[in-house]
């Protein structure tokens, strides 16, 4: 288990030139709090800075330094993992990465990639995402499990169930196969080769044999035959060259449609942005008599102007975002257009490719059958010189057989171990037998929070949910307020999970305005306490715009986060 002890930070985003420090070890429930822009979420933004290199939320990396001081940017996390204890240093301006084990600096001759992958891997146990599904749920920048793709999913759940092992065996495994079929190929290249070989030799002692006229005459046939086949692939390959030079002329236009493409899909993501923020401030107006930060009452007339204004706001965006799709249409038809072309170009190519092979080949043919000839017409005894060589050829050629025939039994157990290794193999078997006891979890936490649901996750990470008379939903069919306690109780069930494989598993759980959002005040009270069942060595943080005397009671400590002189710091 990873038992985060402090965190301290200096010249990140608000912060000035003096540190902050936080003890994460001082309660077992703690309160932040502060006005807007006090500086609260800092905290997981520099949390996620120092162990994984960026911010929890999306911030650019060179914007985390102090704007007024522009240097010296430092985080630095003190932690232990049974008896070793860990430091680890990052900062900005100038840059620094250092990783401490008992007071010692850990190797940094690799570079600050492989560091970091050494750290997550061998040190933390986990990746950014399994550290925001086990440790942090947010109310930005946060991808609910439910709202993960299939294939994170299973990244997740495997770190929990510490299984991923066989992903990079399976990985691993890929690379072998595909040095296999490299090998393979070459073998089969040179077997072919060598039998090519071994039956031109067998001409020649035939040739010297027969030292017949009728020989010589075969060799001279094939002679022009193999140079007018030379002409014809000449003739072709120019044909094909002019033809390339001709498609590659019409699409002279490829860097520039392709820049225009990521133009304009960003400029459509930012309206899509725009859309939903537009369509959840209408909702509000439309939902809402009274406001939510002062309680003042909102007028009639103030709503209707504020329906009105996002209304034709909305109208526009959608409007713009329709022209935008047609025209990002027409930018798919032309670059579906320079694929096409580009695919003849290749094929093309591919073409000159083989046809030069074939001249290749063709060339050392004739000189081949030159050299036959010189040979035939000065040498006809030489007969036991030339069946040595076959000789020989043939004695490499069964080494080359038992060769294959390794490489074939390698691939026979590649095989095997792929069967064993994939998602369908042990990896099915082990999900398959913790799945009853993660779901068995989730819905207990689901029922502490008053949610009847029976929850289930299938082996491929799909939800069903029943509720009411047995009737199946899904995730997208709840409120917001149901939502969020699925994702509650996710996250609790994950952690369970992780103690209890001790794979994931820390002493750290924070949440970002859990309590400001969509929880009703029975799902608040059922949240706190499930917080208060969790084990003791769990160090809970809850960030709250809530004022502080809404919750202080509930919690063993209180930090208060105040701007002041233009810098954030703890009150």
């Amino acid at each position: 288990m990873i038992k985060f002890s402090k965190i301290r930070w200096k010249n990140f985003l608000s912060t000035g030139n003096t540190f902050t420090e936080i003890n994460f070890l001082k309660a077992k429930t703690t309160l932040i709090n502060g006005d807007n822009g006090a500086g609260k979420t800092t905290l997981l933004d520099a949390l996620s800075f120092v162990l994984f290199g960026k911010p929890y939320r999306n911030i650019n990396i060179p914007q985390l330094v102090n704007s007024i001081n522009e240097k010296d940017l430092k985080v630095e996390i003190e932690f232990s993992i049974l008896e070793s204890k860990y430091k680890v240093v990052r900062g900005l301006a100038p840059k620094v990465f250092e990783i401490y084990k008992d007071g010692n600096l850990i190797n940094q001759n690799a570079k600050a990639k492989d560091y970091q992958e050494m750290f997550e891997t061998q040190i933390l146990k986990m990746s950014h995402k399994s550290f925001c599904q086990v440790v942090i749920l947010g109310s930005t920048n946060y991808t609910p499990f439910m709202r993960l793709s299939a294939a994170d999913r299973r990244n997740i759940v495997e770190a929990l169930l510490d299984i991923n092992i066989f992903s990079v065996m399976n990985n691993v495994l890929k690379s072998k196969v595909n040095l296999l079929k490299d090998n393979m190929k070459e073998m089969d290249d040179a077997i072919k080769i060598l039998k090519h070989k071994q039956e031109s030799q067998q001409k020649i002692i035939d040739n010297l044999k027969n030292n017949s006229q009728q020989t010589l005459e075969k060799y001279t046939n094939e002679l022009e035959e193999s140079s007018k086949l030379i002409s014809e692939l000449s003739a072709e390959i120019e044909e094909l060259t002019k033809t390339a030079e001709e498609l590659e002329s019409t699409i002279e236009d490829s860097t520039n449609i392709h820049s225009a493409k990521i133009k304009l899909s960003s400029l459509q993501d930012q309206i899509e942005t725009n859309i939903k923020t537009t369509q959840k401030n209408l909702e509000f107006y439309e939902k809402n008599d009274t406001c939510p930060t002062c309680s003042q009452v909102l007028s009639e007339e103030v709503k209707c102007s504020h329906i009105e204004e996002k209304t034709t706001k909305l109208q526009e965006l959608n409007d713009g975002l329709v022209q935008l799709s047609e025209k990002l249409s027409d930018i798919d038809t032309r670059i579906l257009e320079i694929s096409n072309i580009g695919k003849k170009m290749l094929a093309i190519e591919k073409d000159i490719s083989n046809k030069n092979s074939q001249i290749a080949s063709t060339t050392k043919y004739i000189s081949k059958i030159q050299n036959n000839i010189t040979e035939l017409n000065r040498d006809t005894e030489n007969i036991e010189k030339e069946q040595t060589i076959l000789e020989e050829q043939k004695a490499e050629g069964e080494e080359y057989v038992v060769k294959r025939r390794t490489l074939l039994e390698d691939g026979f157990y590649y095989n095997v171990i792929s069967t064993l290794i994939k998602d369908g193999g042990i990896k099915a078997k082990i999900i398959k037998h913790y799945l009853p006891i993660m779901n068995k979890i989730i819905n207990n936490y689901l029922s502490q929070m008053n949610f009847f649901v029976k929850f289930e996750l299938d082996e491929n990470f799909s939800e069903t949910i029943k509720s009411r008379h047995r009737d199946i939903f899904t995730y997208d069919s709840f409120s917001e307020g149901e939502k969020r306690k699925i994702d509650l109780a996710l996250l609790f069930a994950w952690r369970a999970t992780a103690q209890l494989k001790n794979s994931v598993n820390c002493n750290l759980l924070i949440f970002d305005e859990v309590l400001d959002g969509s929880l009703d005040d029975a799902s608040t009270e059922s949240f706190l306490d499930i917080l208060k069942g969790l084990k003791k060595n769990t160090n809970i943080f809850v960030i709250s715009h809530k004022p502080k005397e809404i919750l202080q009671d509930k919690f063993n400590n209180h930090i208060t986060f105040i701007k002041k002189n233009n810098f954030s710091v703890i009150k």
